[in-house]
């Protein structure tokens, strides 16, 4: 939605206007830091999960581990990109 930010809780989304209420570069500037920030880490867990010694040697549990991090970290990007595009609409 136009003018609102939004967030996910279960699988249920919530949308909160923000027109006129906050300062949309400011917000941006956080949105895409934190998304910066978030790449990032989801480069280092691919890069771990990408090493067939660590996956091959790993305990299954911490290979389950990573790749929970690795679904949770590519969720919070789509989230954080669709904020952004709703913040520059």
């Amino acid at each position: 939605m136009d003018g609102c930010i939004s967030f996910v809780t279960g699988s249920t989304e919530f949308f909160i206007p923000l027109t006129g209420k906050i300062d949309v570069a400011e917000e941006l500037k956080k949105l895409q830091e934190e998304l910066a920030y978030t790449t990032g880490f989801l480069g280092k867990v691919m890069q771990k999960l990408n090493n067939a010694s660590f996956v091959n040697n790993a305990p299954a549990s911490v290979v389950d581990s990573e790749r929970k991090k690795q679904d949770d970290a590519a969720a919070r990007i789509r989230v954080l990109e669709e904020q952004i595009r709703g913040l520059i609409r």
